[in-house]
């Protein structure tokens, strides 16, 4: 009813279920936008090529990497999402991961 609403601009709240998903995972401490990210994602995907898995390639023959933010925490109210709060935590917890997506036998 809010004239400034945009239609499609709300989530429909559907997913898709995935019977079961593989992924290789690398601790790290600091942010996604990082430089650092680059060198991590070339190491993790060395060392998944080494250990005799295959990553799991987009259409365009990329790996599918993933950035897992272990210290947000989503806050829900009755209409929905209502903000995100980010814990502080220091870079050497290495709370957050560096994802790539493998492909199952």
């Amino acid at each position: 009813e809010n004239p400034e609403d945009v239609e499609g601009s709300f989530p429909t709240f559907e997913y898709e279920f995935q019977q079961e998903r593989r992924v290789a995972t690398m601790s790290y401490g600091g942010n996604v936008q990082d430089p650092e990210i680059t060198d991590i994602r070339k190491k993790l995907y060395e060392k998944v090529i080494n250990d005799g898995w295959k990553p799991k390639l987009d259409e365009d023959g990329r790996p599918q990497f993933f950035f897992w933010q272990n210290y947000v925490k989503a806050c829900y109210t009755e209409e929905g999402l209502g903000m995100c709060v980010y814990e502080w935590r220091p870079t050497f917890a290495g709370s957050n991961e560096v994802g790539l997506e493998l492909m199952l036998d």
